[in-house]
């Protein structure tokens, strides 16, 4: 369809160009026939129908551009139609007095405006496909090196995150390491632990052997001689704690606390007639 449309466009162009050349030359000739009767030196008469009609495609050809380039086509117009106006005009002159001759006369110059304008409208058109093809590759262009640089960008971040993911799992990795290596230190801490407490737990019933072994025996001189100083409070009741010590056989440190403690068992107690021992704990201590 494409070659179709170009084939088409191309011999549409040709037969315009064909029409305005032929009408250019009827034109010509009669312009510069109407020169020579004029008076005007047959070697440069050509020149009148080359400003003239010529003007016409050169004024049309700068309303093309004007409008391509978006800028005020008013101008050029005013002098397109001034210009097909006169060669009309100076056509319709050369022409005999009849009617009809004036009507042939008239139609080249026409003929010239028209089909060139049309050969500008096609070649506007052409442009303007021209231009927007020549839009869609820039803008093509333009997004491919866009993409590239946001693929370059793509990749350097994805490379730095790649260094940093790498950084960051060998910190990870030597600090597994370590934690591996305080599981084995505690671990081990543990054992040493158990083994320590293994050899507590066996050396303890040997001391409470030695202590049962020796404890009886204090117990009960500290039980004679508890019950010896009761007897001696029993008769003496306002003795004073040298002669306590004394009476027992003990030091005045160890006669104070077995006094303290008869009275915090209830054993004795002290009144102002002096040390009385409570009832149910003379006999015993007489018995003693």
């Amino acid at each position: 369809m494409q070659r179709v449309n170009q084939l088409l466009s191309l011999l549409s162009a040709s037969l315009v160009l064909f029409l305005a050349g032929s009408a250019f030359f009827l034109s010509f000739e009669s312009l510069k026939d109407l020169a020579v009767q004029m008076g005007v030196a047959e070697s440069i008469a050509w020149l009148y129908p080359a400003i003239i009609d010529g003007a016409i495609i050169v004024f049309s050809l700068s309303v093309l551009r004007a409008n391509l380039n978006q800028e005020n086509i008013l101008y050029p117009w005013v002098l397109v139609s001034l210009f097909t106006v006169l060669s009309v005009v100076l056509n319709i002159i050369h022409a005999h007095q009849d009617f009809l001759a004036q009507f042939l006369a008239a139609i080249p110059p026409i003929a010239l405006f028209l089909s060139f304008e049309l050969l500008m409208s096609q070649l506007k058109a052409s442009a303007i496909r021209l231009q927007t093809i020549h839009g869609l590759s820039e803008i093509t262009r333009v997004v491919q090196e866009k993409q590239a640089e946001l693929d370059a960008v793509i990749v350097s971040q994805t490379a730095e995150l790649d260094s940093i993911v790498r950084e960051r799992t060998g910190y990870l990795e030597k600090l597994d390491g370590q934690i591996k290596q305080l599981e084995s230190k505690m671990s081990n801490l543990k054992e040493d632990i158990g083994q320590k407490n293994g050899k507590v737990k066996e050396s303890i019933p040997d001391t409470i052997v030695r202590i049962g072994r020796t404890r009886p025996g204090r117990t009960t001189k500290k039980q004679d001689a508890m019950q010896q100083l009761l007897a001696y409070l029993a008769s003496h009741p306002d003795v004073s704690l040298s002669e306590m010590a004394i009476a027992i056989s003990r030091s005045k440190s160890t006669a104070g606390a077995y006094v303290s403690e008869l009275e915090m068992n209830g054993m004795l107690k002290k009144d102002t007639q002096g040390w009385q021992v409570v009832d149910g704990y003379k006999e015993k201590a007489h018995l003693g």
